[in-house]
């Protein structure tokens, strides 16, 4: 597993265990719910539905750095990269996962 397929791990796991998002507002952030997303974390870095997959990956990268969670004290015990490291690893499977049209 590359570092980036270890930090993307990380994050759906920070995205499904951890603290960042409330399970009310869970599917209206992610456009799965968080059961859907742990199913794919679970069988990382393989999922027999790309699109869900990269919905998945695309949504718990841009909210674990843009949603105002308020927990960056607990990111470390979730992700062993900074959040700078994060947005670089995100902006490579970006350019590497285009969206279509």
């Amino acid at each position: 597993m590359t570092r980036d397929e270890k930090i993307i791990e990380e994050c759906l796991r920070a995205a499904v265990e951890g603290p960042f998002f409330p399970d009310w507002e869970f599917p209206v952030l992610f456009g799965l719910d968080r059961a859907e997303v742990a199913a794919i974390l679970a069988s990382w870095p393989v999922w027999d539905d790309p699109a869900k997959q990269k919905l998945a990956i695309n949504n718990s990268l841009n909210n674990l750095l843009g949603y105002p969670h308020k927990k960056w004290a607990l990111w470390p015990q979730y992700i062993s990269a900074s959040p700078e490291e994060v947005k670089a690893v995100f902006a490579r499977w970006r350019k590497a996962n285009p969206w279509e049209d």
